[in-house]
């Protein structure tokens, strides 16, 4: 059966703002629809991105969505409606959609707010996904590289998959600096000797001149650090860098870039709620 994406929405706080854990329980949610429709899961990511700049949008319907907890569950599932109709080959109906909701949502409800968040988001709905920039990136890679290749893809995916669910990642970096992270984290954790060292080199530099992105930054490798973080809690398996290893010095992401997110985007709530604890 469905999961209910009201589980965690108790009545008696619907009127409370949205926090991080909100977002996370709805991105695992959607992320549970698509694995039970047998839908991409890069689907799930683009939905996650569409809720946040919503959410973050000047749109009066926005602001009650980070406010209500009824309203921001109709957002996130009218969100994966869209991207659905645009990723996917067919269309999810919104009869359907208003059926996961337990009947909470109506099909109405959902195309009325579909054209509202169309119009906060000005139409602009085909941006480039952290996954896209991994695939292409990719591409890039040698002939000597095919061998341990979809070990690469496979490995870069996962990480961007727990980058959609982490909120730390959705205020100020470019889905480019994420994408690029993922994949130096799986270029990190291949045996040596898999990948010509004068090639590997190369593909690295060929990276880092085509984004502009400083791959030695500190703040690059504490997002790697952050990533690989979440790899070892989530698969229980710790991709080893000893290819590519992170400075050890490095202050963590968390650390290292909480001033930026001290304004955070109105998104979510960076206030924490005690039944959710």
């Amino acid at each position: 059966d469905m999961k209910d994406p009201t589980h965690h929405h108790p009545s008696n706080v619907i009127d409370a703002a949205i926090d991080e854990t909100c977002r996370s329980k709805m991105c695992e949610w959607i992320f549970h629809v698509i694995d039970s429709t047998l839908l991409q899961r890069e689907t799930a990511s683009v939905a996650m991105g569409f809720l946040d700049r919503y959410l973050s949008s000047s749109s009066e319907r926005a602001a009650l969505a980070r406010l209500n907890r009824k309203e921001y569950q109709l957002a996130a599932m009218t969100c994966l409606y869209i991207a659905v109709k645009i990723r996917e080959p067919f269309e999810m109906d919104a009869g359907l959609m208003s059926r996961l909701s337990r009947g909470i949502h109506s099909a109405e409800e959902i195309t009325s707010l579909e054209y509202e968040i169309l119009i906060a988001l000005q139409w602009r709905m085909n941006g480039p996904t952290t996954f896209q920039f991994v695939n292409y990136i990719l591409e890039l890679l040698p002939d000597s590289a095919k061998a341990i290749a979809p070990t690469i893809y496979e490995h870069s995916h996962f990480q961007a998959e727990l980058a959609t669910g982490d909120y730390a990642f959705v205020p100020h970096l470019r889905q480019s600096t994420i994408a690029v992270a993922c994949i130096l984290n799986s270029l990190g954790g291949i045996e040596r000797g898999s990948f010509p060292h004068n090639e590997y080199i190369q593909f690295i530099q060929t990276i880092s001149a085509a984004l502009n992105v400083d791959i030695d930054s500190p703040f690059m490798n504490a997002v790697r650090g952050r990533l690989l973080e979440s790899f070892a809690k989530s698969s229980g398996y710790e991709l080893s860098q000893g290819v590519m290893p992170i400075p050890t010095h490095i202050v963590p992401l968390k650390d290292d870039v909480d001033a930026l997110f001290e304004e955070s985007p109105t998104c979510v709530s960076k206030e924490p709620l005690d039944y959710l604890a």
